[in-house]
């Protein structure tokens, strides 16, 4: 029994460390993409494809309807339930797909952007072809295969970045981007081919839905709350402003959440069965979720405080000028990225704790509040509609709280108690000139005990292990 158990922490810890590379790379690899293509595209053709990239991830969610996640936690995916899934998913792309190319013009002229209606039409090409590589993400997911998945995601990355800016540089502008993100797919779908080992049927099947769309419904649901909350300020900035606005704050964005992508990443990766595993023991989850949010805030609150205090700068050496004007957005961003950091263990801890419906609450009052908010306060500038987003952010703390102390025992106290030496570093690495911001940082963390110093120590002493 112990050595069944040791057998799957080391297959985790292998998995983390190989899902924490392939996610770091490739959120670099994305972010230097961004960088270059930011010198090759306008403002308003960047913000033409991310408001039509919002409508194809709703499309998207919905062609999944579960399937994926109902494959990496049934726990007798027999060939009859594989097929099943395989049919539905089949189902639901037609479908996905026949949709988005009936309504890409009708959508092109709700958001009076003809562009629009061509973009979706290419990008639902992508949806068409997803099937595959949505079933094959499932089943490595569920062995916890995470070489293959990195793989993948590496030679899809370069060819979309090989695309992108060959079509760009040839005045493709929006269009360009979703033929790479199709290329994207195609790829993907290639590798797999190449890579699956699993000697399965593979042949779709109309019958035995039931037991999946019991299951996928909830799962969809909050993945479309989820889904929708994170495209929303696209799909409002595109009615309120202009794809220029929308272009801009995807710039800001970006700047913003960098560190937050690579390390939320990478904590959310297998995080659902350890405190699953922790909650089954009988053992309180506070501690873990105490240490997780410390690490986080203590990396995270420092490096958005000086992307706050160097925007300027900084936005302009990674996009150049054009782009100056999206640094209004980049404080209100950043002080909602930091609240985030706060709960971002939050779902993963309420799935563990048998109530995963729960996590779609402070999603659908951040959701609601994104629109009222919206209506509100914004004025046509982009300024004010990245304020509102800050304040439908701090909407949803009250529920935040509460369900931190109802059901996974971590009052507020306990939450202030996680992010004191966070904050304190914070204010250390700003309080001094730059180039002393890491010494300022790294002696608060001595001095306020925080556990990523003790992190960093056991790493370091364990690469000099393996030296020696």
């Amino acid at each position: 029994m112990n050595t069944v158990v040791l057998s799957g922490v080391a297959n985790f810890r292998r998995a983390f460390l190989v899902n924490l590379a392939a996610s770091t790379s490739g959120i670099v690899m994305r972010f230097a993409l961004s960088l270059l293509l930011a010198r090759l595209l306008q403002p308003a053709e960047l913000g033409l494809y991310a408001l039509g990239l919002a409508v194809f991830s709703v499309a998207q969610l919905l062609r999944d309807a579960g399937v994926s996640a109902y494959m990496q936690r049934e726990p007798d995916l027999t060939p009859a339930r594989f097929s099943a899934c395989l049919g539905l998913l089949a189902s639901t792309t037609l479908a996905g797909t026949l949709a988005l190319w009936l309504l890409a013009e009708p959508l092109a002229g709700q958001f009076d952007q003809p562009g629009l209606a061509q973009l979706l039409h290419v990008l639902s090409l992508g949806l068409l072809l997803s099937p595959f590589t949505a079933a094959m993400t499932g089943l490595q997911l569920r062995s916890l295969a995470a070489a293959p998945i990195a793989f993948a995601a590496r030679i899809g990355m370069l060819s979309q970045a090989g695309v992108a800016l060959l079509l760009s540089a040839n005045g493709w502008g929006a269009l360009g981007l979703a033929w790479a993100q199709v290329t994207t797919v195609l790829v993907w779908s290639v590798v797999y081919v190449l890579v699956q080992t699993e000697g399965r049927n593979w042949w779709p099947s109309w019958r035995g839905w039931g037991g999946v769309l019991r299951f996928g419904l909830g799962t969809t649901l909050v993945g479309l709350v989820n889904g929708f909350n994170g495209v929303l300020p696209d799909l409002l900035l595109s009615q309120f402003g202009s794809a220029r606005q929308v272009g801009l704050l995807g710039r800001a964005s970006a700047a913003v959440g960098l560190l937050q992508a690579v390390v939320g990443h990478a904590l959310g990766f297998g995080a659902l069965p350890v405190l699953a595993s922790q909650h089954a023991r009988g053992q309180p989850l506070e501690p873990v979720l105490r240490r997780a949010t410390a690490l986080l805030t203590g990396l995270g609150w420092p490096l958005l405080a000086l992307t706050v205090i160097y925007r300027e700068p900084l936005v302009h050496l990674l996009y150049g000028p054009a782009w100056m004007d999206c640094t209004p957005a980049v404080l209100p961003l950043a002080l909602a990225a930091a609240l985030g950091q706060v709960f971002a263990q939050l779902g993963y801890a309420l799935a563990a704790v048998g109530r995963p419906a729960l996590a779609a609450w402070p999603t659908g009052v951040t959701l609601a509040a994104r629109i009222g908010l919206g209506l509100a306060l914004v004025d046509g500038g982009l300024a004010s509609f990245a304020w509102a987003l800050c304040a439908a952010a701090c909407a949803a703390l009250p529920l935040q709280l509460w369900l931190a102390a109802r059901h996974l025992g971590q009052p507020p106290r306990a939450l202030l108690a996680a992010v004191g030496g966070s904050a304190l570093a914070t204010l250390a690495a700003v309080a001094v000139p730059w180039m002393l911001a890491p010494l300022a940082w790294l002696a608060a963390l001595r001095w306020a005990r925080h556990p990523l110093l003790d992190e960093a120590l056991q790493l370091l002493a364990r690469r000099r292990g393996r030296r020696v």
